[in-house]
């Protein structure tokens, strides 16, 4: 998921964790026997969505903070009579898991500011071959936080897919039009949401997903609200089309990608889909080629390729 897509998944960290109990980290379809379509399909359905989500940005002319405060809070709308159900969990949560799940909310806030800011500003291709990134981040984050090791393996492939952000960069500075500084937002943001991952990882395991992203979406959105009235963001006075821009990104990306996966957590494992980190940003790139015509550039091209590959080796050895 953008990243910004991926929200109820687990971590790597969460996945070894949970492995031991069960043989969790292995899928229930297995046991069942479901067909290969029955787990294919619906993964290839949630990546489109969550693919739609950077188009959608792209043609929507409300302000970066108003497009990510409006779409967390739609979201959170979806979810609350779900959550609701759950408050009983809620309240069963100490007041450090509280704080925990407020800072998630406030980074998760910014991943949305900064990375929706870097789609003004920068092409698809370059924003999204960069929130890929996020997986080595958040190993990163593990390992200076929880003490995770990570191994020269690890340290190798992450090497190789930050090579592939600097070729972007690179061309992206030499091609003008303000496109580095696009850039540089949407690494911000990965750095984001790769805080907002580490930060709500003990959380998670003790919330269902509905009530944790009710609860982190809203906290979000008040976040982005508070950004906004600062900035003197105006929060109203759009396009009707934009309106329609905004309710699509609430539903799209959350419903047919996010609530997709979860659901899909019940046959298929974590890892596997966090595959779909690679899979967000190429069908981003192809869609907006043909939907909107965007060229795409050397650089993005091999730049990207060695960015995604790097990503793909550090998930495989991780599995």
């Amino acid at each position: 998921m953008s990243a910004r897509d991926r929200l109820g998944a687990e971590t790597p960290a969460e996945v070894r964790r949970h492995r031991s109990k069960s043989e969790l980290a292995e899928p229930a379809a297995t046991a069942l026997h479901h067909p290969l379509w029955f787990s294919l399909l619906p993964i290839l359905i949630g990546v489109l969505a969550v693919s739609m989500s950077s188009i959608l940005i792209k043609v929507c002319l409300a302000p970066a903070g108003a497009i990510g405060m409006y779409r967390l809070a739609f979201s959170t709308a979806v979810l609350a009579p779900f959550a609701l159900r759950q408050a009983g969990a809620l309240r069963a949560l100490t007041r450090r898991q509280q704080m925990a799940i407020g800072l998630s909310g406030v980074l998760l806030g910014l991943h949305f500011l900064f990375w929706i800011g870097s789609l003004k500003r920068t092409s698809i291709a370059s924003s999204m071959i960069i929130t890929a990134l996020q997986p080595p981040f958040v190993a990163i984050g593990a390992a200076l936080v929880f003490g995770e090791r990570i191994g020269r393996k690890g340290w190798a492939s992450m090497a190789c897919a930050l090579a592939g952000a600097v070729v972007i960069g690179v061309g992206d500075d030499h091609s003008g039009g303000g496109t580095l500084y696009g850039d540089l937002l949407s690494l911000l943001g990965t750095l984001a949401i790769s805080g907002y991952m580490l930060a709500g990882q003990t959380v998670r395991a003790r919330l269902p997903s509905s009530a944790y992203n009710a609860c982190v979406f809203g906290i979000a959105a008040l976040t982005l609200l508070a950004c906004n009235v600062g900035a003197g963001v105006p929060l109203a006075g759009y396009r009707e089309v934009d309106w329609l821009w905004l309710a699509l990104l609430a539903l799209i990306p959350t419903l047919f990608g996010h609530a997709l996966f979860n659901w899909l957590l019940q046959y298929v494992s974590a890892t596997t889909l966090s595959v779909t980190i690679l899979g967000e940003p190429v069908g981003a790139i192809l869609l907006a080629a043909w939907l909107l015509h965007n060229p795409i550039t050397l650089s993005q091209a091999l730049g990207g390729a060695v960015t995604l590959l790097g990503v793909a080796v550090f998930l495989y050895r991780r599995r």
